[in-house]
C-alpha cells in the first residue's frame, strides 16, 4: 500500500502525524542545537528559544491541514477551506460565545481569588498579548478546524468530536510545554500540564467544536481560539505553582459548567441552524 492510498483511507490519523511530526520535529531540532540542555538555549538567548518553539507549533497543524486538504480534495478543498475562513455572516451570539467566554470566565474567577487570597491573582492586562493569541489562532485552526473538524463530525456527534479533538490537541501541547517547565517545575510540570491543558484545553474544544457544527465558519472558531490563548496571556496573573494551580482547576471547572449549560439550555435552540460541515 502506498503513502497516498494510506492517507486517503486514513485522513484523520495521517493529518494527526503530520501536524505532530512538523511541530515536534522542530522543537527537538532547537532541544538538538543545546545537546538537549533545556535550560542552556533559554538562559543565553530566550527571545530565539521561545521565537523557534513557536513557529514550530505554528507551522505543524497550518501545513498539515492545508496538505492534507491540497492532498485528498485538490483545488475544490482549498476553495472550500477559504470559504468556510471568510464565513463571517453568522447570527451574533455566535460572536459572543467566540469572543467573551474566554475574557469573562477568567475574570470570574482572578477577581475573586484577588479579593480572597491576595493580590498575586490579579489579572495583569498585557494587552499586546492579545496579538500572539490571533496568530496561534489563525495558524492552528486551518489544520484543527479546518481539516480534522468536519471529518470527526461525519462520524461523530459534536460533542464527543470535540473530545477527541481535543485529546489529539491538548496531547500535540506535552513536548512544548515538557521544553518550557520541567526544568524550573521538575515533576510538578505533569500537575500543571493535567490542570491547564488536559483539564481547560479539552473543555474548550468541546465548545469549539460544537459551535462549528451549528455555523460551519472556520473563522469563528479562529476567533474563539485567539480569544482563549490571547486573554490567557493578558490576564495570566503573577502567581506561584501552587497558586497557579488552585485558579487553573477553578477555571477548567467554570469551562466545563459553561458547556454544560450552553449544550444543555441552548443546543436545542441553536440547534436548527445546524450545518453540513463534511
Amino acid at each position: 500500500m502506498t503513502l497516498v492510498l494510506w492517507v486517503r483511507r486514513h485522513p484523520l490519523l495521517g493529518y494527526i502525524a503530520l501536524a505532530y511530526g512538523i511541530s515536534w520535529g522542530g522543537i527537538l531540532v532547537v532541544l538538538g542545537a543545546t545537546r538537549f540542555d533545556l535550560t542552556v538555549l533559554r538562559l543565553q538567548n530566550p527571545e530565539l528559544d521561545t521565537g523557534l518553539i513557536f513557529v514550530a507549533m505554528l507551522l505543524g497543524p497550518s501545513i498539515g491541514g492545508l496538505t492534507m486538504t491540497a492532498m485528498l480534495n485538490g483545488r475544490a478543498g482549498l476553495y472550500e477551506l477559504r470559504s468556510r475562513l471568510l464565513r463571517w455572516r453568522v447570527a451574533p451570539r455566535w460572536y459572543t460565545l467566540s469572543l467573551l467566554t474566554m475574557p469573562l470566565l477568567m475574570l470570574a474567577v482572578l477577581w475573586p481569588f484577588s479579593l480572597i487570597a491576595g493580590p498575586a491573582f490579579a489579572p495583569r492586562f498585557k494587552w499586546p498579548l492579545l496579538a500572539i493569541g490571533l496568530v496561534a489562532g489563525t495558524f492552528e485552526e486551518i489544520g484543527w478546524t479546518g481539516f480534522a473538524s468536519p471529518r470527526l463530525l461525519v462520524k461523530q456527534r459534536p460533542v464527543l468530536a470535540g473530545l477527541s479533538l481535543g485529546l489529539v490537541w491538548v496531547m500535540w501541547h506535552v513536548m512544548v510545554d515538557f521544553r518550557q517547565n520541567v526544568s524550573t517545575m521538575g515533576v510538578g510540570w505533569l500537575l500543571e500540564f493535567a490542570v491547564l491543558y488536559l483539564a481547560n484545553l479539552t473543555a474548550y474544544r468541546v465548545l469549539m467544536t460544537w459551535m462549528f457544527a451549528h455555523n460551519g465558519s472556520l473563522l469563528l472558531a479562529v476567533l474563539m481560539h485567539a480569544s482563549f490563548t490571547g486573554w490567557l496571556l493578558v490576564l495570566f496573573p503573577a502567581t506561584s505553582f501552587e497558586q497557579g494551580l488552585a485558579w487553573q482547576t477553578t477555571l477548567a471547572a467554570a469551562l466545563w459548567l459553561a458547556v454544560a449549560i450552553v449544550i444543555g439550555a441552548f443546543g436545542r435552540t441553536w440547534g436548527h441552524e445546524c450545518r453540513d460541515v463534511r
